[in-house]
């Protein structure tokens, strides 16, 4: 095979796949692209072609830490340096395409890594590529994810290659994949790719110890002596990982104080009951709908999907569905063919167990091992969604997909005996198996068999949409069926010696693609983004206030409080969707574990105290104004009606009170709550905090005269001493001065910022963002960062004193060459 082949291979078929994003200016669509996705990373490159690395981002929510709440997701990540050479919209796609496409050269590499023919990589490559598990994420959205799956064999091919010859340059390559992985802030993926690759380091020493070879450098050799050279490539593994998760240390250790700690889902993990704990952990898992989707997709059906006009053919347990976890019946009969076979049977062992661990753990409460991880694993109980799982059982089956093609290519051939060994029988027993379902299913069986005592719970909408889609997964049956049948009679084929192996790979290419590319291909799609966002009447009208108003916040009441549209705009919203949003702001707005709608986000004193000047109300939805006397300043029509921007009469963004109280935190949001409650006048003060005693009645005059997402600086007017509030999210970090002096910024009403004023008289405040976790981290991420240096120096010397030893000089006794001429030369 050409060396130019694998890689052409791999470039034509994402320019088949993402054709219509790849040769268009349009967008991919993507649900959390809507959500949230675009508008973050939209002002995050923003703020970098202004000059500036955001450390705060006051557009949703009442402000929140960009670093240490993710805010913007993998903004540290290399694919951001694609905002400066493309529109955020574009990049945010291309970043996905180059990841599908990266996965399918990391997969070679890994493959290649083993010791498998080049035939054999490309092939599984280009299943990677192409694997829905990886695909199908583009459609919701799950880049975090996408970017993790694509990254594992990436990582697998650092650990093995540092395991197959330890050196320097082996671990600073397995910190650099390591730290990548980090970065890309999908930890929960990451987590089980982590616990993956260090069971897979454990296996290789045993490995070791059992007598197989490795390749020790320069560096191992020095180390290395009788039973320490199966201990020095897992010692070198765990350090470099350990730098690895240095690297990232910046983003990584602020991100999981901040979740353990600040976020919102501490409501749900380590302050909620051990019931509820466990019923959030479990949430999201595969059932068994789903894993027999992984054989016949059209079984489980998709949210994507279309039956008799009407959309979403998912019939399952989970709320919706919009990836896949289809592995292929191509790659799924050539994994059972390389189960038997001889060459690196631990290997082939080891991504057996690998894959089916991890599909037990996947179904959750169905099986007894994600109980056991959940009660024995450290960190488990922080995550949700087991079903994320699914993508290490597709890496372990396209890891054996590769072996198996290994075989078919190196085997020998044989006359009429294939299918009496147990390759054979296991190929005919899996055969049997696809047409024992299609009969099942053609005949009506399957379907109530699986109704009565697998899912006899299910609602009459999903024994509904399971009829409506019976005659397309009695289609899907039929063409796993079919598939198999090639697949099985490819390998008996050329095992036979009957077709030439070249012929048989070329066939294998296309069934591979199109067996794959028939599930992708519903889960890629694009739309024009101009269109989307498209600036309304409002947005136009919003935004012409926000050039000539001081700060201000507007209140979208068209629906649940999940809206994110106007903070394209540049305008700061009250509520909006993020998954790390601050738990004290969530508690303030009523936002009980996932709801999405607010008990207080319409409550006045609310809006007032977090500086609403703007409603945005459904009003023809609605049947009239949000409340009476309210002064309509603009309307625009849409497709779901009129809606309307209304003035509301809140407090500035900053305020000066002479009343402070101090109260607990329940306490605090009761009084918030209550009729009598001016936030104009009053202020709720921490329990920890220590304000010096105030006089009543005390009022003053604010001007602003920065406001940056990092810094703020203002003009205070004060009658006397007071409190001036700033309706931002408190947060450890923020520091202040007035004329000059530092100052402490106290928690008031629940979750906003405070600063004194000492006396009566014109003042000048600063506020100053600083994330200090962040930059405490920093120390690690260079620590680590030096310790990479250190490690490629020692390899590069240890290989250059290795070939000083192999080409000894004249002054060794060596014979020197004699001079060529230079004709020769």
């Amino acid at each position: 095979m050409p060396g130019w082949l694998p890689p052409g291979i791999f470039l034509l078929t994402i320019a088949v796949l993402f054709g219509e994003f790849i040769f268009s200016d349009r967008m991919l669509y993507g649900e959390d692209s809507f959500a949230l996705g675009y508008m973050a990373r939209a002002y995050f490159a923003e703020q970098l072609q202004r000059g500036d690395f955001p450390l705060w981002n006051p557009r949703l929510l009442g402000g929140i830490p960009f670093i240490e709440a993710l805010a913007a997701g993998d903004s540290v990540y290399p694919t951001s340096l694609l905002y400066f050479i493309s529109e955020p919209y574009r990049a945010l796609g291309w970043k996905l395409v180059l990841h599908v496409l990266a996965g399918g050269f990391f997969m070679y590499g890994w493959t290649r890594s083993l010791g498998l023919g080049r035939s054999a990589a490309t092939l599984s490559g280009l299943a990677w590529l192409m694997a829905p598990v990886v695909v199908t994420l583009v459609l919701p959205g799950n880049d975090g994810k996408l970017m993790v799956a694509a990254l594992a064999p990436l990582v697998f091919w650092a650990v093995e290659s540092l395991f197959r010859k330890p050196s320097g340059r082996a671990g600073a390559a397995l910190a650099g994949a390591v730290a990548l992985t980090c970065l890309t802030t999908q930890f929960q993926t990451a987590y089980f790719l982590f616990l993956s690759v260090g069971a897979y380091a454990v296996f290789r020493t045993t490995w070791i110890l059992r007598g197989r070879s490795t390749t020790l450098g320069t560096e191992g050799k020095r180390f290395a002596r009788g039973g320490a050279r199966a201990v020095f490539p897992l010692a070198l593994f765990l350090g470099s990982a350990l730098v690895g998760a240095g690297l990232a240390a910046f983003q990584l250790l602020p991100a999981a104080r901040y979740v353990a700690e600040s976020s919102r889902r501490t409501t749900t993990t380590v302050e909620a009951s051990p019931e509820e704990a466990l019923a959030y952990s479990r949430s999201w898992s595969l059932h068994p709908e789903e894993v027999f989707g992984m054989v016949v997709p059209e079984f489980v059906g998709s949210s994507a999907a279309e039956v008799n006009g009407v959309q979403g053919t998912y019939w399952g347990r989970n709320a919706l569905k919009l990836n896949h976890e289809y592995l292929g019946v191509t790659v799924l009969v050539f994994a059972v063919f390389a189960l038997f076979g001889r060459r690196k049977r631990g290997i082939r062992g080891f991504m057996f167990c690998l894959g089916g661990l991890w599909l037990l753990f996947a179904l959750g409460a169905h099986t007894p091992v994600w109980r056991v991880f959940y009660e024995v694993v450290p960190g488990i109980r922080l995550f949700r969604v087991p079903a994320v799982a699914a993508f290490l059982v597709s890496f372990g089956v396209t890891t054996l997909f590769a072996f198996g093609v290994d075989d078919l290519v190196r085997g020998s051939r044989s006359a009429g005996s294939f299918f009496r060994d147990a390759r054979g029988r296991a190929l005919l027993v899996l055969f049997g198996l696809f047409f024992l379902g299609f009969l099942c299913q053609s005949s009506g069986f399957l379907e109530r068999i699986w109704m009565t005592l697998v899912y006899p719970d299910a609602s009459p909408r999903s024994a509904a949409v399971l009829a409506a889609l019976s005659p397309a997964i009695t289609r899907g049956f039929g063409i796993a069926l079919l598939l198999g049948a090639l697949s099985v009679g490819l390998i008996w084929a050329v095992v036979e010696g009957r077709v030439p192996v070249i012929a048989a790979l070329a066939v294998l290419a296309g069934l591979v693609a199109v067996d794959l590319g028939r599930v992708d291909r519903t889960f890629i799609r694009t739309f024009d983004f101009h269109m989307w966002a498209a600036p309304t009447a409002n947005t136009r009208f919003l935004g012409e206030q926000r050039e000539n108003e001081p700060p201000f916040r507007v209140s979208d009441l068209r629906g649940n409080d999940q809206n994110v549209e106007f903070a394209m705009f540049g305008l700061d919203l009250v509520a909006g969707h993020h998954p790390n949003d601050l738990a004290r702001y969530r508690k303030l707005l009523g936002l009980e574990g996932s709801r999405r709608l607010g008990a207080n986000t319409r409550h006045p004193n609310i809006l007032r105290m977090l500086n609403v000047k703007y409603l945005v109300w459904p009003e023809e939805t609605a049947g009239g104004p949000p409340f009476p006397g309210a002064r309509v300043l603009s309307t625009a029509g849409t497709p779901s009606g009129a809606e309307t921007v209304y003035a509301y009469p809140g407090l500035d963004r900053a305020w000066v009170v002479g009343t402070a109280v101090p109260m607990d935190d329940d306490s605090a949001l009761a009084r918030i709550l209550s009729p009598d409650f001016n936030p104009g006048r009053e202020a709720i003060l921490a329990p920890t905090a220590q304000a010096k005693a105030l006089r009543s009645g005390v009022g003053g005059l604010v001007v602003w005269e920065a406001n940056e997402p990092d810094y703020r600086r203002l003009r205070v007017r004060s009658d006397g001493p007071g409190l001036l509030v700033v309706s931002e999210n408190w947060f450890p970090g923020w520091i202040a001065e007035v004329n000059g002096e530092s100052v402490p910024v106290h928690r008031v009403n629940l979750t906003l910022q405070a600063v004194e004023i000492p006396e009566a008289g014109e003042h000048r405040v600063t506020l100053r963002f600083t994330a200090p976790s962040v930059r405490s981290a920093l120390r690690i991420t260079g620590a680590s960062a030096v310790a990479v240096v250190f490690m490629l120096l020692a390899s590069f010397l240890s290989s250059r004193q290795q070939r000083a030893r192999n080409d000894p000089g004249p002054e060794d006794g060596a014979t020197p060459p004699p001079d060529r001429p230079s004709s020769a030369r």
